[in-house]
């Protein structure tokens, strides 16, 4: 299980991870499932559960907080959480 935080564009979501990194908080970036994208092609920062709640305050801190979050299942299901 692991979460999604998504942006609209590759620049702010290398930028998001960027943050992250200065950080301390591992993310990894890639783009979002075609079945969890809202509109086209669309860009996220996967970070563990034990680090949302810090990664969700450095980027509020940063001013660069995800468009969404979404929670990814080990089985491959996904939903989406409030920030």
């Amino acid at each position: 299980m692991h979460y999604l935080l998504t942006y609209r564009s590759l620049t702010y979501a290398q930028r998001a991870a960027r943050i992250l990194e200065r950080a301390g908080v591992t993310g990894t970036l890639s783009r979002v499932p075609k079945d969890a994208a809202k509109r086209g092609c669309a860009y996220c920062v996967t970070v563990a559960p034990r680090h949302r709640d810090r990664a969700l305050a450095v980027l509020r801190g940063a001013g660069l907080s995800p468009e969404r979050v979404l929670l990814r299942h080990d089985d491959g299901t996904w939903e989406a959480v409030s920030p």
